[in-house]
């Protein structure tokens, strides 16, 4: 593939560094195996981008925890953000000194890995790998889901590695199962023309909070049981009362929920004490809205 990046333009310090592309659906676990790769291996010289769909950028807080060199590509989808997102991300790197060694980009949950590895490969970078992070548990259904199921399908597009997650969540039998069951799918769907490219601000839509005051965990967790299967993910660093020396963790795939029973870090400063939330619903979807039983100066739309 031909690329735009010629001597002498912003991003010519870039062309031909490797670019690593890591994508999947919305809870996939992408997150979770990255900073697994910074805290296990040496990855000196690299720049981690994230990008993340709500307006919070709850994954790069997190990652920051283990890396400091992350640059937050904002709202929305990389591939369709590419003027304001990605290549301002681009330029920043290309500004520095030392040109990265590798960069490594954790995708939306509603991106088209492939698009993203595109747009790379027109900035002059090399693409090293094309990695799509899959969810076990949950891939037979996303991908005979009315809403999102062509956006799923069409993830798996030029990938070249799969990396399955939530296996533990089955047994042996039925996570092998999953797997031969999704070897059939995509053998067929190469056969098939392509479907329609709908862009993430046509699939979901984005709502966060900022919390000013301390949670009852109880609380949270009845806010979370009530979510209907129009909120397709929740997940923030939440100020709760019995974790008073840091941010808890919380996320909801699917119908599976998850509250940290200790603080992931403590506060930067105790002046900085306040948790944040984004919920991806269905763009049809209104705003979740709380438990009543909850003060309203807990959490403020943001």
């Amino acid at each position: 593939m031909s690329n735009v990046t010629e001597v002498g333009s912003p991003l010519a310090s870039l062309r031909g560094v490797p670019a690593t592309v890591v994508g999947g659906y919305l809870g996939s676990g992408k997150t979770t195996l990255i900073n697994g790769w910074l805290q296990e291996c040496d990855h000196q010289g690299w720049a981690l981008l994230v990008n993340d769909l709500g307006s919070i950028n709850i994954d790069a807080e997190r990652l920051r925890q283990a890396d400091g060199r992350v640059l937050e590509l904002g709202g929305g989808c990389v591939c369709c953000t590419l003027r304001d997102g990605l290549g301002a991300a681009l330029l920043e790197l290309a500004r520095r000194e030392q040109p990265p060694a590798h960069v490594l980009i954790e995708t939306s949950g509603m991106a088209i890995p492939q698009r993203v590895a595109s747009q790379l490969q027109l900035h002059g970078l090399a693409l090293a790998r094309l990695l799509l992070v899959v969810d076990l548990e949950r891939i037979e259904a996303l991908w005979h889901d009315p809403w999102v199921g062509e956006l799923v399908q069409q993830q798996f597009d030029g990938v070249d590695v799969l990396q399955f997650s939530k296996g533990d969540l089955l047994v042996a039998a039925e996570a092998e199962q999953r797997q031969h069951w999704l070897r059939e799918q995509l053998q067929a769907r190469q056969q098939q023309p392509a479907p329609p490219f709908h862009s993430e601000r046509q699939l979901v839509r984005s709502d966060r909070w900022l919390q000013l005051e301390p949670l009852e965990r109880s609380r949270v967790l009845a806010w979370a049981a009530q979510l209907g299967p129009e909120v397709l993910r929740a997940k923030g660093e939440l100020w709760l009362a019995d974790a008073p020396d840091g941010p808890v963790s919380f996320d909801r795939v699917g119908d599976r929920v998850t509250l940290a029973a200790a603080p992931s870090h403590p506060w930067r400063s105790p002046l900085q004490r306040r948790g944040q939330l984004v919920a991806i619903s269905r763009s049809t979807a209104t705003t979740p809205r709380w438990p009543a039983t909850l003060p309203s100066t807990c959490l403020i739309p943001a």
